[in-house]
């Protein structure tokens, strides 16, 4: 760890702040990435408009003629594009938004999916700020349907600065403070100051902090003015001889932030540490409201160095404010120098340059933007060019100072490497902030990478298109020969990004696998909550070995084995294990045997139940096949795990001593059996409406199978030794009833479905189970009641997956999911086949707790591929408050209600389509615009409804109905 000139540990200082995501967009750059690519190149990204680009933004002739305006600025591509769908909003509600809010929501989601933290909750602050907003003049001023009073309330929230901070919270459901910062040119890192001190207060475990800057028109330049803020030739010089001014650029930038410790206990990727900062205020010590004042700037930068704890002579790069201007970049340099040689006399150590020199000043969005720059420096160990700087500015005696214009790109060598940022905004909020690089990440402690071990991939996104697009990313990137690991993109992609209603998931066990897979799966949507439905296969679906690669993977499936396996011990001398994990023809004999495969298939189905559960798979129902109805009472706490191995044991033992007998296995219903059947036979099950089965003697089933081959009936016979709820159970029960009589019942706490009548158990007991051990079993109706619940998902925990092809002959529309996490006799790599229903249950809506299963850590990752729409309001959109196609209408005419009432969504909702089967809240509908409709109704329609029936009747149709009874009734 590090250790600075006072011998502190950056590493373990409780002090500091660190920089775990970041996500902006600039001119000329999409991204940090792309940002960083053209700092390093010294690229200059303003734009000089065209004569037409300023006609078509409707700048006049005569101004665009004046020989003092210039037509310069930094511009953000595609500025009124926003992916509403994403969050939330209907097409006119975007409208209606300023669209520097509307980066903001969508720099806060890249940002947090940036630190590994996308979809997080929980005490997460949020501290931002945005420029004036020229939106709701240039576009929303200018159109009719604000001044109707019934918009007001929409235009205030869209558009007003308070909203900027709390719209993330609640678009993102983060419960952490909520604060809009507005101190002009500095808000962004007085955003990041205010977050570090709720931070290291504890009023949050994380927070996001930044700005953004905006204006439109944005194809317009400016008039210069001699000794104005801007530049006369459309560039920004920071330093230099020709320092003239500064011109205007539009960005949006967020940090994500979190304490130091915390984040190296969590293994965050950390960008860079925040060691100290601090903001003031001029106050009246300068010569107006709108200059400098080298006082206040020398003041705020001792105060973070003080904070920092640490001495300037290591400190190599300062991010200045440096607008380039007369005064401003003297009193800048003055005032560093001034603190600076509190400590040190010594010269020309430190490196100074500003951002704006690439990118214009980028206002309420420029302290964060040169924050993420130092960090990029600090990490990276280059320092950027500062561009536009020929000769240092004469009037600075730059000999006597500690700093020098970085003008050309530098490595950065020394350690640790330590930057300062500073942002001064007009009116004298003062913010300075020091950055330290990263500590080293510890190295990762599993195996690895093309060690074997599979891993789960998901991808999620809110359209089909959108995880198409995300999963190609993906895919590119673990093939890039530096990509990050397989397990560290899992661990990611499972815990770090929200999880959205389209979804991808595969397993794989290296980057190119991975990658192949991710390129042909196919996006399923997620519509509704699922009901998982957990089966257990009963006697004949057990294999030698079954367990012994689960086993090896020492988790909750090995824990909950071991404790059968020495319950069972304990109870009947009789040790499994060795049965369930090796593969030899001595295990297979023992598991032919009643009294030993009964207990090995309880044993491994619970072992299986309970890493599910572990791994946050839950079911709401479960259905057992026989001796697998047990497992499901074990594990609805209905019976104790003691008296449920005991209750098998003992089970096992009686029937395999009773007489000899054979099964047979019939494709046709139980009715077409029955009527064929002799006396000498039972039928045992009803698996499915085509699958019957039958016991007795040995020369009764072989007679019976000769006459089903007469009649062309498929039949097959099962690899058991005896007649299984027949009659030739008859002699077990009363030994079985004694023995189930000393065992207490419980009420069961996840509903069961019986075997024996296909409904849920009402209770088990001693006649239960008894009665269940000798009657057939009703799989068939079982699987009824469950398909009858709302979008039942089947999972067969246990080995085989002959229940879920019963299932599957019950589901003939192909609408219910059926997965099975164990292979037949083991025919699959049994870690991937259970990590594959995992991504199965996802993709069909079932929650995971992806904490428990991943075994990565945090790591970089492509965005999330927003699906952005251009948003803008202008005069020839329909106008709300004005008398539409609705109002014109006859109102006594019924039949045309329903296309009255689809032009009344329409009009609040900007929906270029509605459907019968629409609903108001899915098309981006909220209470507020279920008011306006209510009022519209009213006002147009001379319709009466409240907003309780809006809520009740969120759909066209219901809404539809209710208009029509309404107008009926007046």
């Amino acid at each position: 760890m590090m250790a600075d000139a006072h011998g502190v540990s950056a590493a373990a200082d409780a002090s500091a702040v660190a920089v775990i995501g970041m996500a902006g967009r600039f001119p000329g750059a999409r991204n940090i990435s792309e940002l960083w690519r053209n700092l390093l190149a010294g690229r200059e990204s303003l734009t000089r408009l065209s004569a037409a680009e300023l006609e078509s933004a409707g700048v006049p002739a005569a101004l665009r003629n004046d020989p003092d305006y210039v037509p310069v600025r930094g511009l953000l591509d595609a500025p009124y594009d926003f992916d509403a769908d994403l969050f939330g909003y209907s097409p006119k509600e975007a409208q209606l938004t300023d669209p520097q809010q509307r980066l903001l929501l969508e720099c806060a989601w890249e940002a947090l999916d940036d630190a590994g933290y996308g979809g997080a909750r929980g005490s997460t602050g949020v501290f931002v700020g945005t420029s004036f907003n020229s939106y709701l003049l240039q576009h929303i001023a200018n159109e009719p349907s604000a001044r109707d009073d019934i918009d007001f309330l929409q235009l205030m929230l869209g558009n007003d600065k308070d909203h900027a901070a709390t719209r993330i919270s609640y678009k993102l459901d983060l419960h952490g403070p909520a604060v809009t910062v507005q101190t002009a040119c500095s808000t962004s890192l007085v955003a990041v100051h205010q977050a570090c001190r709720e931070l290291l207060s504890g009023d949050c475990d994380m927070a996001i902090a930044g700005g953004a800057s905006l204006q439109f028109p944005q194809s317009t330049g400016y008039l210069y003015s001699p000794n104005g803020i801007f530049s006369p030739d459309g560039h920004c010089r920071p330093f230099d001889r020709d320092a003239h001014g500064t011109v205007v650029g539009a960005g949006a930038a967020l940090v994500v932030l979190k304490r130091a410790d915390r984040a190296l206990a969590d293994g965050d990727m950390i960008h860079a540490l925040i060691r100290g900062s601090a903001v003031n205020n001029d106050g009246a010590r300068k010569a107006g409201y709108t200059a400098p004042s080298a006082q206040g700037q020398r003041e705020v930068i001792l105060a973070a160095l003080r904070a920092a704890r640490v001495d300037p002579s290591s400190i190599g790069y300062v991010e200045a404010h440096g607008t380039g201007t007369e005064l401003g970049d003297g009193i800048e340099i003055g005032a560093l120098t001034e603190a600076y040689q509190q400590y040190t006399a010594a010269t020309g150590f430190c490196g100074i340059g500003s951002v704006k020199a690439n990118l214009g000043h980028l206002d309420a969005a420029a302290g964060v933007t040169g924050l993420i720059k130092a960090v990029l420096a600090v990490r990276e160990g280059m320092v950027p060019p500062s561009i536009n700087c020929t000769t240092p500015n004469p009037e600075i005696p730059w000999a006597e100072t500690p700093f020098f214009v970085e003008t050309r790109t530098r490595t950065w060598e020394a350690a640790p490497r330590r930057a300062a940022v500073s942002a001064f905004g007009m009116g004298g909020t003062n913010a300075h902030v020091i950055v330290e690089q990263p500590p080293s990440r510890p190295a990762p402690g599993d195996a690895p990478e093309g060690g074997g071990r599979a891993e789960l991939v998901v991808v999620s996104a809110a359209s089909r298109v959108a995880a198409r697009e995300l999963g190609d990313a993906i895919s590119h990137c673990l093939a890039e020969e530096r990509g990050p690991r397989l397990s560290d993109a899992a661990f990611t992609l499972q815990t770090g990004r929200k999880h959205l209603r389209w979804r991808v998931a595969v397993t794989a066990s290296d980057p190119a696998e991975c990658g192949r897979r991710l390129s042909e799966a196919q996006p399923r949507e997620v519509t509704r909550p699922p009901t998982v439905a957990f089966l257990f296969p009963g006697q004949g679906s057990q294999y030698a070995g079954m367990a012994k690669e689960l086993y090896a993977h020492r988790g909750a499936f090995s824990s909950a084995l071991d404790e059968c396996v020495q319950l069972l011990h304990k109870e009947t001398g009789l040790d499994l294990l060795p049965l369930l994990l090796e593969e030899g023809a001595a295990s297979h004999a023992a598991l032919h045997r009643t009294s030993t495969a009964q207990p090995a298939l309880f044993a491994v189905e619970y072992a299986l139940a309970k890493q599910l559960e572990h791994w946050g798979i839950r079911p709401k129902v479960m259905l057992g096949h026989s001796i697998g109805e047990y497992t499901a009472a074990c594990l609805s706490r209905a019976i104790n795990l003691p008296d449920a191995l005991r209750l098998v044991a003992a089970r096992g033992r009686i029937m395999e001593a009773m007489p000899s007998g054979a099964m047979l296995s019939v494709l046709a219903a139980q009715d077409t059996v029955a009527a064929l059947l002799p006396v000498s036979l039972s039928v045992a099950a009803v698996n499915a409406p085509e699958a019957t089965v039958v016991a007795g003697p040995e020369g009764a089933i072989e007679l019976f199978a000769a006459l089903l081959a007469e009649r062309s009936i498929p039949a097959k016979r099962l690899r058991v030794s005896h007649a299984f709820h027949s009659a030739a159970m008859d002699a077990a029960l009363p030994e079985f009833h004694r023995l189930a009589s000393a065992v207490s019942y419980g009420k069961a706490r996840t509903k069961v479905v019986s075997n024996l009548s296909g409904k849920t158990v009402q209770g088990f007991s001693a006649d239960y189970l008894t009665e269940h051990l000798r009657h057939p079993v009703q799989f068939s109706r079982g699987v009824t009641t469950v398909m009858q619940m709302p979008n039942p998902v089947f999972v067969e925990v246990g080995p085989g997956r002959s229940l879920s092809s019963f299932v599957l002959a019950h589901n003939r529309d192909g609408a219910v999911r059926v997965c099975s996490p164990m292979s037949a006799n083991g025919s699959a790599d049994a870690y991937e086949t259970l990590l594959t229903t995992v991504g199965e249950l996802w993709c069909s809506g079932v929650k995971v707790d992806w904490h428990s299963i991943g075994t990565g850590r945090r790591t970089m990752l492509p965005p999330y591929p927003f699906q952005r729409g251009s948003y803008q309001l202008d005069d020839k959109r329909p106008c709300l408050g004005e008398a539409g196609p609705a109002a014109a209408a006859p109102a006594s005419m019924e039949s045309d209600l329903a296309s009255l009432l689809r032009e009344l969504w329409r009009r609040l909702l900007g929906a270029a389509e509605v459907r019968p089967n629409d609903d108001f809240f899915a098309l981006g509908g909220n209470s507020l615009l279920a008011v306006r409709l209510v009022a519209l109704l009213r006002r147009e329609l001379g319709v009466t409804i409240s907003l309780d029936d809006v809520l009740a009747s969120p759909g066209f149709q219901g809404q539809l109905e209710l208009v029509r009874r309404r107008r009926s009734s007046v």
